[in-house]
């Protein structure tokens, strides 16, 4: 398929941009500015969009700003001449707590605290439609001085940034920085996702992305937006995950992630954990960017406008994107462009269909007139042969490389759209909708048909006189496609209030579901009739020819070998759920949170194999639904509290949840979740927890269409006889629930003497039992008793065993995995006389990882060991980051790292690399237009991914037939891009 043209930026442009950010001179830190542009607007808005321009946390709560108006600020600044001039005539001034956060208060509660609790969580934290607000009583004379968030893994929100479970935050200037271009890739780049699972289709079906949290199975970490269930992706009912790419990069505003289980907040798939994906909305003013970039042979163009306003009753916003990329087929990189891996200690995999291809005798004897079993068809040999061109080739093979058709990099469009609003009809009652549609169209490269077979000895081709194998390629046809294109619409309806004595509450409605129509070009699955009769064809018109290099037939022979495979899928998820939660007693430690909820979902799974002859009738169409509902509960109990700074949260307490889930399909299934904290110094928190988790068998292992295919098994019953048998695939109704538990223990420190210091240590076990998955038939039987009633046999005779007759070969329960580790993190910001400072350490030690998926086999280690079922783990996966900023520059570096690991069957050891990421930024309104408004907001970047172009190791993945890890490697190489964007 032709590349689309794009309008290309020239590398040239990138280098003179990263000059400008490197030489310009940096100022004074008494002198360091900022670019401001803040309207006049409510007082909560202003202070939100102050923490968002200057890259600073903001303390300061909804009772101390409510019914206030800033008069804004605009022009170039030092940020706390700035904050004074948002905060003029709203009797409001500015603090510093011990630990150096900026906090926004009275004048009287200035000087009666002189303590504060550590900052929540970064700026558009307190957007999510779930999360309520309260004033937090900090004693006689103090006024409130925190916000209550609601962070992933609770219902009941908190009033400082660590809470019993590790929660990491990534915000949108974070995944900005990244450099990152789509929603995958920067889940997949994360320390806690080892393996990570990307758009190349040697993983999943047509290149669906996901990720693996400590590299447990695919759909064992459960997907949310804005906290709420999505559906199984239709085209992805064989993984059973919710496919990334529907996701537009540009409509998220934040991530949390949830390294453990979590099924009594949010019910099935959380065993590994939860992502969180938190979408724009309540946000003001207007938002335009454009960018491209480019790697060797393979290129990308986003952009994206953005559009929100507020007034006091209400919100909306609008937030569209678009994307196109370029394929990188396997030919463009060395090392998948020559499948001969010999150099490396691998294998030579190389294919003999090729074009020209190749000829052998059926019985292992001499070609006629040869001199040798096989010969290759001589390269550039037209017309028909004779014995006499084969001559020159006996026993030669003509080799060639299959994967570098394939795309490692699909070519792509993707468009999206979020449209959210919410209405407050009176004080206590608000009306919110989220609606999100995006189109994606995903295109992978494979090889062009293959050509296998039998040449009859009537063949007017054939020279030899007898039948013989060819094996070859329909080129002519040149690559073969893949093209999936998915619209998802999620559209969502809902109500949040308030009740006397601070209670609140919530009612949500939505429809999650995608519809993906699939198609494959110039296939041959239904055609092995018409080519085997072309191959014994007497007649030159029809018969196939291929002893020639090129085509082996007139081009309308060829067509009518191939057709188009398509096919229709449609995941959905109908839902609902309500909540209420408040105070149910106060305690002298503090008041007794509650929530109380219920949920309903309606799943539909629809498959419509169109056109899949000869393994599925001409359009075979199936639909599965099940139900479920559930009901659940959580309560925070503060057990001591910190009477000299309440903000900082209570020295200890508690939580509980748990839930109740009713399936219509497999029954029930009642999971708990156990947590405390332990505050005994102001800076110090000690954490742990205990959850239980589930993953609901999919409709797809469930009720999926059986096939019977017959095949031989070795029956240890009957002394080790070979019997034929009927094998049965397909669903298994009888299924249980995946289950699993998890256990957390960590420490979080935030410093005072040394402000703006965060470390923290997070220790972590999980266990998953009864995996869901497919056995060979051997191994069944083998284990017959272990799978009752799966085994069938005739009677037998004197008390013995009778013969094998089927085995039901379906997906059963068997199977269990335990994974701990260590997260580590450490980030410090600091001010020196040329800029404001930050860095950070983020890594995942997985020193333990053991699988047993078979019957009457040991454990397997995967804990730095690579494991084909790609479920397994590095030791070590890492991210150091560096940032400065001053005035209008900022640069920001990335260095990843993936451990020392053992490759995919064999003893050697790969890994142990690092990829380097920079961005540079300029805010351009100061040197463009100083006196314009909206031009003062425009800003240009540059920068790079795998700067240093690291390109993979050699691998063993997949049997040594792709030549690289896709898992950890990145063939793509130096990605170089360049946006210009405004934010008015």
């Amino acid at each position: 398929m032709p590349r689309q043209p794009f309008a290309k930026l020239r590398l040239t442009t990138l280098a003179a941009l990263a000059a400008v950010v490197l030489i310009a001179p940096p100022s004074r830190a008494d002198e360091v500015k900022t670019t401001f542009n803040i309207p006049a607007e409510d007082l909560s808005t202003a202070l939100r969009e102050f923490a968002r321009q200057s890259s600073r946390e903001i303390l300061f709560s909804s009772e101390v700003a409510q019914g206030k108006r800033s008069t804004g600020v605009k022009g170039d600044l030092p940020a706390d001449a700035a904050l004074i001039k948002l905060l003029a005539g709203t009797g409001l001034v500015v603090a510093k707590s011990a630990n150096g956060t900026t906090l926004v208060t009275t004048p009287d509660a200035k000087e009666a605290s002189g303590k504060s609790g550590p900052p929540i969580a970064p700026s558009g934290a307190t957007n999510n439609p779930q999360q309520g607000s309260r004033t937090n009583e900090a004693g006689p004379g103090r006024t409130a001085l925190l916000e209550e968030v609601l962070v992933t893994g609770s219902r009941i929100p908190l009033t400082t940034l660590e809470g019993p479970q590790a929660i990491n935050a990534y915000t949108k200037e974070q995944i900005d920085r990244s450099g990152q271009t789509t929603l995958g890739g920067f889940l997949n780049s994360l320390p806690d996702v080892p393996v990570s699972v990307n758009e190349n289709a040697f993983q999943t079906f047509a290149g669906g992305t996901t990720l693996q949290l400590h590299g447990l199975p695919l759909g064992t970490t459960l997907v949310l937006l804005n906290g709420r269930r999505v559906e199984t992706s239709g085209a992805e009912a064989g993984f059973n995950f919710f496919d990334l790419n529907n996701i537009p990069l540009a409509a998220v505003e934040r991530i949390e992630v949830l390294g453990a289980g979590s099924s009594a907040i949010y019910g099935s798939d959380a065993i590994a954990g939860v992502v969180n994906i938190i979408l724009k909305q309540n946000f003001s003013g207007l938002e335009a960017s454009a960018k491209y970039g480019s790697a060797n042979r393979t290129d990308e163009s986003n952009a994206s406008v953005a559009f929100g306003r507020k007034w006091d009753r209400g919100s909306v916003s609008l937030v569209g994107s678009f994307q196109t990329r370029s394929d990188l087929e396997g030919f463009e990189r060395s090392i998948t462009g020559n499948n001969n891996y010999t150099q490396f200690g691998g294998i030579d995999a190389r294919a003999s269909g090729c074009n020209p291809g190749n000829v052998r005798t059926l019985d292992g004897s001499n070609l006629p007139g040869v001199g040798a079993p096989n010969a290759a068809v001589p390269v550039g040999f037209t017309g028909t042969p004779t014995q006499q061109e084969f001559a020159g080739t006996a026993g030669v093979t003509n080799k060639c490389s299959n994967t570098g058709y394939y795309s490692y990099i699909p070519e792509a469009r993707r468009a999206g759209l979020l449209a959210t609003a919410d209405y407050k009809v009176t004080s206590g009652f608000t009306l919110f909708t989220e609606q999100l549609y995006s189109h994606s169209q995903q295109v992978t490269g494979a090889p062009p048909p293959g050509l296998s077979g039998t040449v009859s000895a009537s063949n007017p081709f054939n020279p030899f006189g007898e039948a013989v194998h060819v094996s070859s390629r329909f080129t002519t046809f040149g690559r073969t496609f893949a093209t999936l294109n998915t619209d998802f619409l999620r559209s969502l309806v809902g109500a949040k209030g308030e009740l006397p004595n601070d209670w609140h509450w919530e009612i949500a409605a939505w429809d999650a579901q995608d519809s993906s129509h699939y198609s494959i070009s110039n296939t041959t699955y239904n055609s092995g009739g018409a080519i085997r009769a072309a191959l014994s064809s007497s007649d030159p018109a029809t018969a196939l020819n291929p002893f020639v290099d090129g085509a082996q037939g007139s081009q309308a022979l060829l067509n009518s070998f191939v057709y188009d495979e398509k096919n229709k899928y449609l995941g959905q998820t109908l839902a609902a759920n309500a909540f209420i939660r408040g105070p149910i007693v106060k305690t002298p430690a503090g008041p007794i949170d509650l929530v109380l909820g219920s949920e309903y979902n309606r799943d539909k799974l629809y498959t419509d194999l169109i056109n899949l002859v000869p393994f599925y009738p001409p359009n075979t169409a199936t639909t599965f639904r099940r139900s479920s509902y559930a009901a659940f509960g959580e309560v925070r109990i503060p057990i001591l509290a910190n009477h000299a700074n309440s903000g900082a949260g209570p020295i200890l307490a508690v939580n509980v949840a748990g839930r109740y889930d009713h399936y219509s399909d497999f029954g029930n299934k009642t999971t708990p979740q156990f947590g405390a904290e332990w505050r005994p110094l102001e800076t110090f928190l000690i954490r742990g927890t205990y959850s239980e988790a589930f993953k609901a068998p999919s409709l797809n292992d469930l009720h999926s269409t059986s096939s019977v295919f017959q095949t031989q098994v070795v029956d240890p019953l009957s002394n080790n006889q070979v019997e034929n048998i009927n094998a049965t695939y397909g669903g298994n109704p009888n299924l249980h629930p995946e289950t699993g538990n998890s256990r957390t223990l960590g420490v979080a420190y935030l410093s005072k003497r040394i402000p703006n210091l965060q470390a923290s240590v997070s220790q972590w076990t999980i266990n998953e039992n009864g995996s869901i998955q497919g056995l060979d038939v051997q191994t069944i039987v083998n284990n017959e008793s272990l799978f009752p009633g799966v085994v069938i046999r005739a009677p037998g005779q004197n008390g013995q065993a009778g013969p094998i007759t089927q085995v039901n070969a379906t997906t059963v329960n068997f199977g269990a995995t335990q994974v701990s580790g260590v997260d580590f993190h450490v980030a410090y910001k600091f001010e020196t006389s040329i800029g404001n400072w930050e860095g950070s350490l983020s890594a995942t030690d997985t020193y333990h990882y053991t699988a047993a998926l078979q019957p009457a086999t040991p454990a397997t280690n995967r804990a730095g060991i690579a494991n084909d079922d790609g479920n397994w783990a590095p030791r070590w996966k890492g991210t150091v980051a560096l940032g400065w900023q001053s005035g209008s520059y900022s640069v920001a570096i990335l260095g990843r790292y993936v451990g020392r690991y053992v490759d995919y069957d064999t003893t050697s050891e790969i890994g142990n690399f690092w990829l380097y990421d920079t961005n540079l930024r300029y805010s351009l309104g100061n040197v463009v237009a100083p006196s314009n408004g909206w031009l003062r907001s425009l800003y240009i970047e540059a920068g790079g991914v795998n700067l240093f172009n690291t390109l993979p190791q050699y691998s063993n993945y997949n049997f040594g037939g792709v030549g690289y890890d896709v898992a950890e490697g990145d063939i793509r190489g130096r990605f170089l891009y360049a946006r210009i964007g405004v934010k008015l």
